[in-house]
């Protein structure tokens, strides 16, 4: 998804900007609204919000849970969740976010 397409409309608030708050440790619909004010208008993208939250890497398809259930299993760094889910192995966008998630193992 190109980073600069926007998802909320009322507020203004673009893909990039759900994927930065996810960086800082966004993992709920409520916590994305707080942090970027996204959904906080008319709700229209709280699906599409919720959609970007469910997903980590979009190169390989692997999902917010495939990645934290490889952290849980002892993946302690971004290169070995990349062997366990191939999160990261792609372009590397996500790499940030899968470090944040080995941080805060959530």
């Amino acid at each position: 998804m190109a980073g600069d397409k926007i998802i909320c409309h009322c507020k203004n608030v673009s893909y990039i900007d759900i994927r930065k708050a996810m960086i800082n440790g966004a993992r709920t619909l409520d916590e994305i609204k707080e942090m970027t004010g996204a959904s906080t208008g008319c709700g229209r993208c709280a699906g599409e919000i919720e959609k970007i939250l469910a997903s980590v890497c979009g190169c390989k398809n692997v999902s917010l849970e495939e990645v934290v259930s490889a952290v849980k299993n002892g993946a302690d760094t971004v290169d070995k969740v990349g062997e366990v889910t191939k999160a990261g192995t792609g372009c590397g966008r996500c790499k940030a976010l899968i470090q944040n998630v080995i941080d805060l193992k959530k």
